[in-house]
């Protein structure tokens, strides 16, 4: 992984850091006593909406520039530190209770489009089951592709689900992927991810390159 890589990699755990911390506080102010005159309700959309516009511009960028980022990652690892940024951002208490399929194939997509969508991805879960709930998190293969799947019982905040969700399908699909994403009657989210899986020759090359 070249120079360019890292950098990318880390601005864009930054970044997620910085939309867990606007997320969180939106999260605290929606559960706090309002005092009746409006500013509860008006500072929560305030800091919804620029949530929901960081979240737009980074994944265009991250678009824009993904062919810089290489073209393979390892969901393994990805997934790992996506688990470790989301729960250092999100400031309240959630189990993530991991189910990772060893030695999978690496995804055909770039370190930092997959660790912000990772990121984005366990952000909603979290924000789902809310302080003290429990996310489920699974990858898998699946013919010639790899699943990064999340479940959570919500007893948190999906007020805005339907717009997140939809950007991450949007950048999820620009990616060369899928995401499906649904809350059903009993409020359990499921959030799954499908991206291809790099082709094992690229790697066998570039190792007898390297």
């Amino acid at each position: 992984m070249g120079s360019d890589d890292i950098e990318i990699g880390e601005l864009t755990s930054l970044l997620g850091q910085c939309l867990g911390r606007i997320d969180e506080q939106a999260y605290r102010l929606q559960n706090a006593d309002c005092d009746g005159d409006g500013d509860h309700e008006q500072i929560s959309d305030v800091l919804e909406a620029e949530a929901a516009r960081l979240q737009e511009l980074v994944g265009s960028l991250l678009v824009a520039h993904g062919p810089d980022a290489g073209n393979r990652s390892c969901l393994d690892r990805t997934a790992r530190r996506a688990v470790q940024s989301t729960l250092d951002s999100i400031g309240f208490p959630v189990v993530v209770r991991q189910r990772l399929a060893p030695g999978l194939a690496d995804a055909a997509c770039g370190t930092a489009q997959l660790a912000y969508a990772l990121q984005r991805s366990l952000l909603l879960a979290a924000m789902h089951a809310g302080s003290g709930g429990e996310v489920q998190l699974e990858t898998r293969s699946e013919g010639r592709s790899l699943v990064f799947e999340l479940q959570a019982s919500g007893a948190g905040d999906s007020r805005h689900f339907g717009d997140r969700a939809a950007t991450l399908q949007d950048f999820v699909a620009e990616c060369g992927g899928r995401c499906l994403a649904a809350v059903d009657d009993q409020g359990l989210l499921l959030l799954s991810i499908e991206l291809p899986a790099a082709p094992a020759d690229d790697r066998d090359d570039a190792d007898a390159n390297g």
